[in-house]
């Protein structure tokens, strides 16, 4: 098991790197959608069974996380194979190029998937690891989480979405930003 730390390079295998790559090709997908570009990959036994991208800003709705569009996407997945959920989540790996936020950490905790790979740690918001933190949770299951797999080019989405003017923030904070930074007044 995981414990956490950034030093989990050796547990990384071409399979995992295979769909960590659909993950951000997702992520991708979110960027020229003009979504926070964050991609996410359910797998079962080494098959792709859902994906999902952030899809916040078309729905206006803030929970259409990458994780849970995935969720909702595994859930059309069982019902076409007559499976439930609760019983294929057991099996699954989810990969996601940020760390869930504390939302998001807590549905897949919930579901009790069997391991959790995330390229970046998400400093303000995450779940696992950042803001909320694993270990504190006292739950009775443990996920197996294999974190900051591959932080650069999460990171390098992020900040290339962020440096361009997003159509979706409101008017005031659009025209407040100087130099990368929000200016409060």
């Amino acid at each position: 098991m995981s414990d956490g730390s950034t030093e989990v390079f050796e547990k990384i295998t071409d399979i995992d790197e295979r769909f960590m790559d659909a993950a951000f090709q997702q992520a991708e997908e979110a960027f020229q959608n003009d979504e926070v570009p964050v991609g996410c990959v359910v797998v079962i036994n080494n098959v792709q069974v859902a994906v999902g991208r952030n899809d916040v800003n078309r729905t206006k709705n803030p929970t259409r996380h990458a994780e849970m569009v995935a969720l909702d996407n595994m859930k059309l997945y069982c019902s076409k194979i007559c499976k439930n959920l609760s019983d294929l989540v057991a099996e699954a790996t989810l990969y996601v190029t940020l760390e869930p936020c504390i939302m998001c950490a807590a549905a897949l905790y919930h579901l009790r998937f069997r391991r959790i790979f995330y390229a970046a740690a998400n400093e303000r918001f995450g779940g696992l690891d950042s803001v909320g933190n694993r270990r504190k949770y006292g739950a009775e299951h443990i996920i197996d989480i294999i974190s900051c797999c591959r932080p650069t080019p999460s990171i390098e989405l992020l900040k290339k979405f962020y440096d361009k003017e997003n159509p979706f923030c409101p008017e005031e904070i659009r025209n407040t930003k100087r130099k990368g930074r929000l200016v409060l007044d």
